[in-house]
């Protein structure tokens, strides 16, 4: 390939694609045909108790969901929104869309109303399930400008319950005739059994075809307008051929789960990708039961997860709660022996000799300091993913020491969520991994990296790109920047929209000084600045819990408000930041900080879903206090 450095891994070398179906739209009534009373998912309720539905039942609520959409009057291809946290009904509709061959469009629970409009009426979307009456009311604030939008539906019921009138959505009513306006999605199961069978269901499910849009993602908008990622059935199903598919039921001891997927983000990118993984590897799906950053750790251990995947700021977190739960005073040392445990355990996958004074202390540490490093992800994970964005090399390189099957990876939403990643016995520190099956990664002259493979999506709904996103010759134009080495391991170096032109004339990307400063317990979030500037400055957010630990045993104040002032603090996060300066080349580095008093959030739109920052949005709101350091 002219001017271009290409990796490609051969398909038909690593999996076998000849027994694999080609669309998802018969995945969960095999499942529930298969292993009826296999655990398919799991969650918490408001008392805090693990309630869980099998393949059968969820195949149930997933059929009779399906049902009642073409009662609807929903045709082939037509768009389904779904307004909701990620919960059973979430994943339910998802299988049951994709029964039917209709189109699953993600709405995040934070979305405004202008932007529910915007999705809405860019998809053409006709039926939209919402989570609660909170949600309806935005759906509502826009409905009159939304000509294609027949009906709303309630996930959860309003309280008062309605009426058995209202209840039934108009179950009572043939599939022509006008329905109410809003429904409960009880009603709605009730309008599909009433009036749809489930040979009708079946032929829609043979009718799809592997070209056939799953579902639409709106990217985040950190690169730009929000635009809907248009992902086929053939998109999803390309990825999921790396992973193995279990066998038919031969005994009562295959009727079991392969272990728990358990999804810390929100209905996007990663998530719609594990719940069909989930399914497809006959693992049981898991949810959190809010949003809050402040409970993850305690989840993740609460869930037990044996796939675990992450985006870098909640592995950031679960970081900070290890190092919190060690008095301040030792937690270098257990930094120090995570490192020689690290050494340790790539020592003997090169198939080198342990001295055996280092094997001994390995082999003790193993079972009691690195084991309860592992009881923080709840002892049982086999494999820990993260991806989404920069991750500190040095916190991944702790917990691998410390025995946590971690790997970073990469993919993006046009790309099913999925492109290259390393594996537990095959990794390399500082790189994404290697391209999965059937998939080709190569470097552009200028730098960009470039994808082809069946992963890629056809498009953008409804609009052609020509620069980031574009697919060119079958090329994938990802918008970041990267090389390749000589084994084949990718590396990524930035993001061409996101690098920082210096008045020098020298362009920076902020990842290297922004991933080196959230190295440190304190600090949860950095975001560089400097476009024009002689120099970068950086804004530095607190990670609370360990902030406030950290004062508590300097006698501080715990009010982050106040504690930001404090000299002891800011003298702290100097040394910090003169720490990272030293690892990166002069350009990279910052010259001055400011502390925030609060940490970004998605509510302000700061954050996306997958936790990533929006540069644009930070940088907006803060930009009178950046600009004042260069004062």
């Amino acid at each position: 390939m002219k001017g271009r450095d290409a990796v490609h891994v051969d398909a038909s070398a690593t999996a076998d694609t000849s027994a694999h179906p080609a669309t998802l739209a018969h995945l969960a009534r095999r499942n529930a045909e298969q292993w009826p009373t296999t655990t398919a998912v799991r969650w918490r309720d408001a008392d805090g108790v693990w309630c869980r539905r099998t393949y059968a039942e969820a195949w149930e609520a997933g059929e009779e969901t399906a049902r009642g959409l073409i009662a609807l009057g929903l045709e082939p291809g037509d768009r389904v929104a779904v307004l909701s946290s990620l919960r059973p009904e979430w994943t339910f509709t998802l299988m049951g869309a994709a029964a039917a061959g209709l189109v699953v469009v993600s709405l995040l629970p934070t979305t405004v109303p202008d932007e529910i409009e915007h999705v809405l009426g860019d998809c053409a979307g006709k039926v939209v399930l919402c989570e609660n009456t909170a949600q309806l009311a935005k759906v509502e604030a826009a409905w009159n400008r939304l000509p294609h939008l027949r009906q709303a539906v309630l996930i959860d019921p309003p309280d008062p319950a309605p009426t058995s009138s209202q209840d039934d959505g108009g179950a009572r009513t043939a599939r022509s005739t006008r329905t109410p306006r809003t429904m409960t999605l009880a009603g709605l199961r009730a309008l599909g059994r009433r009036h749809i069978s489930p040979e009708e269901l079946r032929s829609r499910s043979d009718a799809v075809r592997a070209e056939d849009l799953l579902a639409i993602i709106y990217t985040s908008g950190t690169t730009g307008p929000k635009k809907g990622c248009a992902l086929t059935h053939g998109n999803y199903v390309s990825v999921l051929r790396a992973h193995p598919q279990p066998p038919a039921k031969a005994d009562a001891a295959a009727d079991q789960s392969n272990g728990t997927v358990f999804v810390v983000t929100g209905p996007h990118t990663i998530a719609v990708l594990m719940q069909v993984l989930a399914w497809w590897s006959r693992y049981t799906l898991a949810y959190r039961r809010g949003s809050s950053t402040d409970l993850l750790a305690d989840e993740v251990r609460e869930a037990r997860p044996q796939i675990l995947p992450l985006v870098p700021l909640a592995l950031e977190q679960i970081y900070s709660a290890v190092l919190a739960s060690w008095p301040q005073e030792d937690t270098s040392l257990l930094i120090e022996a995570a490192r020689a445990g690290l050494e340790v355990r790539e020592r003997r996958l090169r198939g080198e000799r342990i001295p055996p004074q280092l094997a001994s202390w390995f082999e003790a540490s193993d079972r009691t300091l690195f084991a309860d490093v592992r009881e923080h992800f709840g002892g049982a994970v086999r494999r820990v993913t993260v991806s989404g964005a920069p991750v500190s090399q040095d916190i991944l390189g702790f917990f691998l020491g410390c025995g946590v099957p971690i790997v970073e990876c990469y993919g993006m939403t046009e790309t099913a969520a999925a492109a290259t990643s390393n594996s537990p016995d095959d990794y390399r520190l500082g790189t994404v991994g290697k391209p999965l099956p059937g998939i080709e990664v190569a470097i552009a002259p200028d730098g960009e990296v470039l994808i082809r493979g069946a992963n890629v999506f056809p498009g953008y709904w409804g609009y052609r790109e020509d620069g980031f996103g574009a697919v060119r010759d079958g090329w994938l134009h990802t918008g970041d920047l990267g090389s390749i080495d000589g084994d084949g391991y990718l590396r990524l170096t930035g993001r061409k929209k996101e690098l920082i032109q210096l008045s020098h004339g020298v362009a920076v990307t902020p990842h290297p000084l922004e991933r080196e400063l959230r190295t440190s317990p304190l600090i949860s979030n950095a975001v560089a600045y400097g476009e024009g500037k002689p120099y970068l400055v950086v804004l530095l957010t607190l990670d609370a819990p360990q902030a406030r630990k950290w004062a508590v045993e300097r006698g501080l104040t715990t009010d982050l408000p106040g504690l930001v002032r404090e000299p002891a603090l800011l003298g702290e996060l100097a040394a910090v930041m003169a720490n990272a300066n030293t690892r990166l080349q002069e350009y990279y580095r910052a010259r001055k900080f400011l502390v925030l008093e609060r940490d970004l959030s998605m509510e302000e739109g700061e954050l996306t879903i997958s936790m990533k920052v929006a540069r644009p949005v930070v940088h907006d709101h803060f930009r009178e206090r950046l600009e004042a350091l260069y004062e």
